[in-house]
């Protein structure tokens, strides 16, 4: 990804302008008529549209993509608004390679997840869709097939160092810290990263981060706790708030069966 590039932002928006966005896999084009904004998208699978970010481009008619929404208004205005958001859902990821964590250590891994397009018109901005900019996988996480939550397959690996993570325009990084307060050791396979309650950041690279996450396996080995902090992590200097949570933690740490938490 360019360094300091950015597709998110309000954005000036005559009548009858038509103009297109490709962030990562996702094609998005917007027209806007003076009683109603149209909205066309679709999405490509090919690894250079992972990396691709062209910003607000001018076309001459909205590209004939596979879905498409239109929103009446007794009169639209501007600016158009495209802010990103993290998943309604859990997001489920793997280190790149399963390992032991021993009994009172702890890890750091750096996790991508997939970023939703949240669009709105006007002044003030009135909502009018959200859209996965990489179309999700549906997985299940749980001990077994009658416990657990539906949640995402991020389809990327947790990483022990920053500089391996793919910086990709469509995937915000999580620092997540592992504690392990148990008496044995804990393999660590996969995780379920709570995303619904994380904020989005935006660093001065154009890169995009979540609030960092802490899991600590409890000393009972049966529970763990989630804390989410409040601020973004070191590694993102001094960032950007672009969006909220979607939903609220409430105050304190989050309990949870260790099921709940690690695979």
């Amino acid at each position: 990804m360019r360094r300091g590039a950015t597709w998110w932002g309000d954005f000036r928006f005559p009548v009858g302008t038509t103009r297109e966005w490709c962030i990562g896999p996702l094609r998005l084009a917007v027209r806007r008529d003076l009683h109603e904004w149209l909205v066309r998208y679709q999405w490509l699978e090919s690894p250079e549209a992972e990396m691709s970010c062209s910003v607000d481009t001018a076309v001459g008619e909205l590209p004939a993509y596979d879905h498409q929404e239109r929103y009446i208004f007794r009169t639209t205005d501007e600016p158009l608004r495209l802010r990103p958001t993290l998943a309604d859902r859990p997001v489920i990821s793997r280190p790149i390679t399963p390992f032991h964590l021993l009994a009172g250590e702890e890890a750091t891994l750096f996790v991508s997840s997939p970023v939703w397009l949240h669009l709105a018109a006007g002044n003030p901005p009135r909502d009018l869709t959200d859209i996965p900019i990489q179309r999700p996988s549906d997985t299940w996480f749980g001990p077994s097939t009658r416990e657990g939550q539906l949640c995402y397959d991020s389809r990327t690996q947790g990483r022990l160092h920053l500089e391996d993570v793919p910086q990709r325009p469509h995937r915000a990084v999580t620092r997540v810290v592992v504690r392990n307060e148990g008496e044995d050791a804990l393999r660590l396979e996969r995780l379920s990263l709570p995303v619904p309650y994380l904020a989005v950041f935006a660093a001065d690279d154009g890169l995009l981060w979540t609030t960092p996450v802490t899991l600590v396996r409890e000393r009972s080995g049966e529970m763990g706790t989630v804390k989410i902090h409040e601020r973004p992590p070191e590694e993102a200097g001094g960032a950007e708030l672009l969006g909220p949570p979607r939903e609220k933690a409430g105050h304190g740490s989050l309990v949870r069966a260790l099921s709940a938490l690690f695979g």
